[in-house]
C-alpha cells in the first residue's frame, strides 16, 4: 500500500509554512474526524511532526508534544491516535480500506519519535482500488483499465508470435477457403444467365455445372479441414504454452505471494482461464480471420458489380456497432462477476475435499452441501441473466442485419425489371449480401468472445506479472552452510500493519539446538519461516554463517534444511518417491539407509509392496508415526545442516513417539535445530530455550537456568505439570 502520496501544491505550500520538512510519510483518508466522509484529505508525517488535511484545513502535531502514536481499530473504521501530554487524542480517521496504512503510519511515527530519520517503514499489502481511478481491482493486482502496459493487444500479439508458423499455414488457407467460397456465386451465375434464364442449356450442362459446383465444394470442405486442423493444433499449444508458464511462475512465487489467493482461484486460472484462451483461439479467432477475408473479397466484387446497391447493404451497419460499442461495458463486466463465481465455487470445493474427514466426523455433510448449493445458485442465477441479456442482444443485431437483405432484393428486383442488371447477377449480388451478412452476423458475437478471452488473458496474466517475493540477488553465493545463525532486531508480519515479531535479536551457533516455546501467535513458527527463507524479514537481517541470508542462492540454501513438521505432507506416490523427494539423485541403498535410520524401515518392509507401497493423498493410508518416520526419512536422506522441527512428536502415541524421539535424536546430531513443542518436556536435551512472548524474544537460556528464574518459562512448565496431574486424577 501507498505510504508517500503526493500533496498538490497549495496543500504543500500550507505545509510548508509551518514546517521546513518535506513528507517523509503521506496517506490519503476517506472520513473526518467527526465520522463524516471525505475527499482529497491526507494524513502524513515529517521529521519533526504529523499534518492532518481534512480538505484544505491543516492541523500540525509537534514531535516536541507527541509521546507515542497508535492504530485503533474500530468495527466502523481506524484511528490514528497520539499520546500528548499524557492524554490520548484523535489524529485522524478513516474507514478500513486505509487500516493497513494507518498502522503502517502510526509504525513510522514512532520511529521517528526516536530519532531515527533514515529507517523507513515500507508496507508491502497489495492494494484493493485502483490509485489512479479508484475502482476496486477484480481479483487482480493492477487495474484492468489503467493498465498501461501495453494491455491485452500486446499479450495477444506475444502469443500469436510464439505461434507464427501455424499462424502463416492458418492465414494461407483461409485465404484458399474464402477464393472457393466467392468463386462459387460466378459458376452459379454464369449457368442462370447463360442457361436457366435463355433456355439454352441441355442436360449436359446442368451436369457440367454440378459437377463443376460440386467439386469446388469438395475442394473447400479439404480447405476447411486443413485449417481447422491447424487451429485445432494452434489452440493446444497456446494452452500447453500459458499452463507450462503459469506452473513455472507458480513453483518461483513465494508464499507471501501464494497466500494471498485461494487454491482453488489458482487452479481455475490455470486450467479454466487457459482453456476460454484456448477455444479462442480454436474458434473465435480462426474463424474470424476466414470473415474478414470473405468480408474483403466480397466487398471489392459488390462494389465494382454495382456500388450503389452495396452500399445499400453497409446502410445499417453504422448502427450496429453503435449498438454493440453501446452495451460492450455490460458484457465486459458480465463476464468479470462470472469468473469471480466460478473462483468462489472453486474454493468451496477445494476446503469440502481437503477437509472430508472433518465435515464427516461433525456431520455436517448437508450444511456443506447446501452452502455449495447456495454458491451453485448463485452461479447459475448470474448465468441466467447473462444468457438473458445475450437473448436479447442477438436477435436484435439479427432483425438490423435482415433489414439489409429485403432492401437488397427490392432495389436489385428493380434493376432486373430495368434491364440493369440479370436474374444472375441478382443472384449473385444476394447471395454475396449473405456471404457479407453471415461474418457480420457472426462477428456480433465477437464482443463476447473477446471480453470472455481478453477477462481470461487478465487473470492469467495478473499471475505471471506478479513478482516473487523471494529472488536471489545479483551473483548470489552458493554457500555451504556450516550453522551460525543470527538474529539482528528482526521485524516481521505477514501484514504489514500487524508484526508478529517485533524487534527480535538472537545468536545460534552452529550444531546448537534452541528450543522454542511460548503461546500460541507469539511467532514460533513465523521465526522457522523466516529462518527457511520462505519469507523476508520487513525490517533488520538474518545472518547466516555472518552471511546476510538476502545474499545467499535461495535454491542451494534451501538444498541444505531439513524439515519435520507436526502436519506431515507427503505426495500422492509410493514411499520411496516420498523419501527420495529431498534428494532425486539418491540410490535405493541411500534410501534404505535414512529409512533404518529413522526407524522406519522395519514397518515400511511390512507394507503390501515394500518401498514401492502407494501410499495415497497426503498419506492417508498410512498412520500418523509411520509419515512422520518417512518424513524424518526424508530430512536424513537430504543431509541438512539446519534441521527444523515443529511440533513433530506432539500428535503420537507413546510408542510411535519413543520411535520418533529416537529417530530425531540420530537425525539432528552436529546439526543446527530449531524445535518448538507445547510439550516442555521434549525439549529438555536443547543446548538453549528461546521464550517468545509479546512478538519478542522475553527469555534465553538452559532448562535449569530458566526454572531458576522463575519467569516466563517456570510459569509454563509448572502449568503443564499442573495440567498432567489433574489428568492422571
Amino acid at each position: 500500500m501507498e505510504l508517500n502520496a503526493k500533496l498538490e501544491t497549495k496543500k504543500l505550500n500550507k505545509l510548508r509554512e509551518v514546517t521546513k520538512d518535506e513528507p517523509v510519510y503521506c496517506i490519503p483518508i476517506d472520513l473526518t474526524k467527526d465520522g463524516n466522509f471525505t475527499v482529497d484529505s491526507y494524513v502524513g508525517a515529517t521529521k519533526s511532526g504529523v499534518f492532518v488535511f481534512e480538505d484544505d484545513v491543516l492541523s500540525y502535531y509537534s514531535f516536541q508534544k507527541i509521546e507515542k502514536a497508535f492504530n485503533r481499530v474500530q468495527t466502523n473504521g481506524t484511528l490514528l491516535t497520539a499520546l500528548v501530554d499524557g492524554e490520548e487524542i484523535i489524529i485522524a480517521r478513516c474507514s478500513m480500506r486505509y487500516v493497513s496504512g494507518i498502522a503502517s503510519l502510526a509504525r513510522g511515527i514512532n520511529i521517528l519519535l526516536k530519532g531515527n530519520t533514515e529507517r523507513r517503514v515500507i508496507n508491502n499489502d497489495r492494494e484493493k482500488r485502483c490509485r489512479k481511478c479508484g475502482r476496486v481491482l477484480p481479483g487482480t493486482v493492477s487495474c484492468p483499465k489503467c493498465d498501461k502496459s501495453g494491455g491485452n493487444l500486446k499479450r495477444f500479439l506475444d502469443i500469436c508470435k510464439q505461434n507464427k508458423a501455424y499462424l502463416f499455414i492458418i492465414v494461407c488457407f483461409m485465404l484458399l477457403d474464402a477464393v472457393i467460397g466467392i468463386s462459387k456465386e460466378y459458376i452459379l451465375r454464369f449457368f442462370v444467365d447463360e442457361h436457366l434464364v435463355t433456355g439454352n442449356g441441355t442436360v449436359k450442362d446442368v451436369m457440367l455445372f454440378f459437377a463443376a459446383y460440386f467439386g469446388i465444394i469438395i475442394i473447400g470442405l479439404f480447405i476447411f479441414y486443413i485449417k481447422s486442423y491447424f487451429c485445432g493444433k494452434m489452440g493446444v499449444k497456446v494452452v500447453h504454452q500459458l499452463r507450462g508458464r503459469l506452473s513455472n511462475h507458480l513453483q518461483r512465487l513465494s508464499l507471501s505471494n501464494l497466500n494471498t489467493r485461494n487454491t482453488g482461484e489458482i487452479v481455475e486460472r490455470v486450467m479454466g482461464d487457459t482453456n476460454r484462451v484456448r477455444h479462442f483461439f480454436n474458434g473465435t479467432f480462426c474463424s474470424t480471420f476466414n470473415q474478414v477475408f470473405y468480408i474483403i473479397g466480397v466487398v471489392t466484387i459488390m462494389l465494382i458489380m454495382n456500388w450503389k446497391l452495396a452500399l445499400l447493404t453497409f446502410l445499417f451497419m453504422p448502427l450496429v456497432i453503435v449498438f454493440t460499442k453501446t452495451f460492450w461495458p455490460r458484457i465486459n463486466k458480465i463476464f468479470s462477476n462470472l469468473w469471480r463465481k466460478i473462483d468462489g465455487i472453486q474454493n468451496k470445493l477445494q476446503d469440502v475435499l481437503s477437509g472430508i474427514r472433518i465435515v464427516k466426523t461433525y456431520g455436517r455433510e448437508k450444511s456443506e452441501i447446501d452452502e455449495f448449493c447456495k454458491a451453485n445458485e448463485s452461479h447459475a442465477e448470474i448465468n441466467y441473466k447473462n444468457e438473458k441479456f445475450f437473448a436479447i442482444f442477438y436477435p436484435i443485431i439479427t432483425l438490423i442485419f435482415s433489414f439489409s437483405t429485403y432492401i437488397v432484393i427490392y432495389a436489385g428486383g428493380i434493376d432486373v425489371l430495368k434491364g440493369n442488371m440479370t436474374p444472375g447477377e441478382l443472384m449473385q449480388f444476394v447471395a454475396y449480401t449473405g456471404m457479407l451478412l453471415g461474418p457480420l452476423h457472426s462477428m456480433s458475437y465477437l464482443p463476447r468472445d473477446i471480453v470472455n478471452m481478453t477477462t481470461s488473458l487478465e487473470r492469467i496474466y495478473d499471475v505471471l506479472g506478479e513478482k516473487p517475493g523471494i529472488v536471489n540477488e545479483e551473483n548470489p553465493l552458493k554457500h555451504n552452510v556450516k550453522g551460525d545463525v543470527e538474529f539482528k532486531d528482526i521485524v516481521f508480519g505477514y501484514h504489514t500493519h500487524q508484526p508478529v515479531l517485533d524487534g527480535v535479536s538472537l545468536e545460534v551457533k552452529a550444531g546448537e539446538m534452541i528450543g522454542l516455546v511460548g503461546p500460541s501467535g507469539a511467532g514460533k513458527s513465523t521465526l522457522i519461516n523466516l529462518v527457511m527463507r520462505l519469507y523476508d524479514v520487513d525490517e533488520g537481517a538474518l545472518y547466516i554463517d555472518g552471511m546476510n541470508i538476502k545474499e545467499l542462492d535461495v535454491e542451494h540454501y534451501h538444498s541444505q534444511i531439513g524439515v519435520v513438521l507436526q502436519e506431515t505432507f507427503l505426495f500422492a506416490g509410493s514411499v520411496v518417491d516420498n523419501i527420495r523427494f529431498a534428494r532425486p539423485d539418491a540410490t535405493m541403498k541411500e534410501i534404505i539407509l535414512a529409512a533404518k535410520a529413522a526407524n522406519a524401515h522395519d514397518f515400511i518392509c511390512k507394507l503390501p509392496d515394500g518401498y514401492n507401497t502407494y501410499v495415497g493423498e497426503k498419506g492417508h493410508t498410512l498412520s500418523g508415526g509411520e509419515k512422520q518416520r518417512i518424513a524424518i526419512a526424508r530430512a536424513i536422506l537430504n543431509d541438512p545442516k539446519i534441521l527444523i522441527l515443529d511440533e513433530a512428536t506432539s500428535a503420537l502415541d507413546t510408542e510411535s513417539e519413543y520411535l520418533v524421539q529416537q529417530a530425531l535424536e540420530r537425525l539432528r546430531k552436529n546439526r543446527t535445530t530449531f524445535a518448538i513443542a507445547h510439550r516442555l518436556s521434549t525439549l529438555r536435551q536443547a543446548d538453549r530455550i528461546a521464550v517468545i512472548d509479546d512478538h519478542k524474544i522475553a527469555e534465553v537460556g538452559t532448562h535449569n537456568e530458566l526454572l531458576k528464574n522463575k519467569g516466563i518459562y517456570y510459569n509454563l512448565v509448572m502449568a503443564q505439570l499442573q495440567m498432567n496431574k489433574t489428568a492422571d486424577s
